[in-house]
C-alpha cells in the first residue's frame, strides 16, 4: 500500500485553491510577443499558456500579480517568491545573476524539499509555458541576460571519500588560505579547543573562543520579500536562518534512497546538488559563489564533509554530537 503523506492545514488550503482555480479565474488577457534582453522573443501564445498553468498551480501562494502574496501564502516561513524582484534562490548561475530555464524547470518539477513549495507533476509542455510567463513579472529579463550555467568538474576525490571529508572539515571550519570559513555563518561541528587549534594550524592566527558561541547560528537580512506595495515592491523583508545541517532540511538536497524526479537518488547525485549549490551561492542571500573563490578540490572536498553531516539529519547521532559542541566549553 502507498503511504501518503501528511499536509498541514495551509497545505491542504493550498490545494484546496488550486483546484477551484480553473472556476473562478479570470478569462486568459491577450498577451504580445516578449521580447528578452538576450535576444529570445516569447510567443504570445506561450505565455497565454504559462498563465493559464500559472494561475492553476501557482497563484495561490505566489499571487495572481506574481508578488508572493496569494492567498495561501501568508504566514508561510519561508515566504512564496515575489517574482517582482527578479530574485532566484538556486538559479544554477552565480547568486544574484538571473537563472537558466533549466534550474527554473528543475525546481518546478521537484519542488524545494522542506518548504511548501512541492513537486509539480505537469506536462514539459506546460513547465516550459510557466517559466516564460514568470518572465514577465519582472524588468530584469528585458535588461539581463541570464548568467552562465555553473556547469560540474570533475571530482577528484572518487574513491578517496575519507580524506575528502578530512580536508572539508577544514574548508569549512577555517576561513582565507583557499578555505571557506562556513563556520563564521553556519554553525561548527568541532569541540572549541579543536576549532582554536585548527584555526592556528591552518592559519598561524590564534583564537580565544572560551566566551564565543560557535554553534548557534544567527538570523541574517536578506533580498526576499514579506510584504509589498501597490506596485508589488518590496517594503519588508524576511530574515533567514542559515541552516544547521544537522537538523534543518536543505531545499535542494533530499535524503538518499529517496526517488527524485522518478529517479533514484544517490549519493553521488546528493553529492553534486550540494556542490551546484555551494558553487552558485544562494541567490538574495548571505551565501556567496564559491566557484572560482577557493580551488575546485576545496570545493568538493567541502560537498563531501557537508554530505556527511547531512547524512546524520535528526538522528541520535547528531544530538549526541550537538551535545557534546555545547558541553565542550564547560571542558576547557
Amino acid at each position: 500500500m502507498k503511504l501518503i503523506p501528511c499536509f498541514s492545514f495551509r497545505m491542504l488550503a493550498v490545494l484546496a485553491l488550486g483546484a477551484l482555480a480553473p472556476a473562478c479565474r479570470k478569462e486568459t488577457p491577450t498577451f504580445e510577443p516578449l521580447k528578452l534582453a538576450d535576444g529570445t522573443v516569447i510567443p504570445a501564445a506561450t505565455l497565454a499558456r504559462g498563465y493559464d498553468v500559472y494561475t492553476h498551480y501557482c497563484a495561490s501562494c505566489h499571487g495572481e500579480k506574481g508578488d508572493g502574496q496569494g492567498p495561501a501564502g501568508s504566514g508561510m516561513r519561508p515566504p512564496p517568491r515575489n517574482f517582482h524582484q527578479g530574485l532566484y534562490k538556486f538559479g544554477g548561475v552565480a547568486a544574484g545573476e538571473l537563472p537558466t530555464d533549466d534550474a527554473l524547470k528543475r525546481t518546478l518539477r521537484r519542488g524545494l524539499h522542506g518548504t511548501p513549495m512541492f513537486a509539480w507533476d505537469v506536462p514539459p509542455a506546460d513547465v516550459d509555458a510557466v517559466v516564460q510567463y514568470l518572465k514577465t513579472f519582472s524588468p530584469r529579463w528585458k535588461q539581463e541576460s541570464p548568467g552562465a550555467a555553473i556547469a560540474l568538474s570533475d571530482d577528484p576525490w572518487k574513491g578517496r571519500e575519507a580524506e575528502a571529508v578530512e580536508r572539508g572539515r577544514t574548508v569549512y571550519h577555517v576561513a582565507g588560505k583557499g578555505n571557506a570559513g562556513c563556520a563564521s555563518c553556519h554553525v561548527a561541528y568541532l569541540p572549541r579547543a579543536e576549532l582554536a587549534a585548527l584555526t592556528e594550524s591552518v592559519t598561524g592566527r590564534k583564537v580565544n573562543l572560551a566566551n564565543a558561541d560557535p554553534y548557534t547560528a544567527l538570523q541574517r537580512d536578506s533580498d526576499y520579500s514579506l510584504t509589498v506595495d501597490a506596485k508589488g515592491e518590496a517594503t519588508q523583508f524576511a530574515k533567514v536562518l542559515p541552516p544547521d545541517f544537522l537538523f534543518h532540511r536543505l531545499r535542494t538536497v533530499w535524503p538518499q534512497d529517496t526517488r527524485v524526479e522518478g529517479q533514484p537518488y544517490t549519493a553521488q547525485a546528493q553529492r553534486e546538488d550540494l556542490y551546484r549549490v555551494m558553487a552558485a551561492g544562494v541567490g538574495g542571500a548571505a551565501m556567496p559563489s564559491w566557484k572560482g573563490a577557493i580551488p575546485e578540490e576545496n570545493l568538493w572536498a567541502l560537498a563531501y564533509y557537508v554530505q556527511s553531516l547531512v547524512v546524520m539529519h535528526d538522528t541520535r547521532a547528531a544530538r549526541d554530537l550537538q551535545q557534546r559542541l555545547r558541553d565542550s566549553k564547560a571542558q576547557e
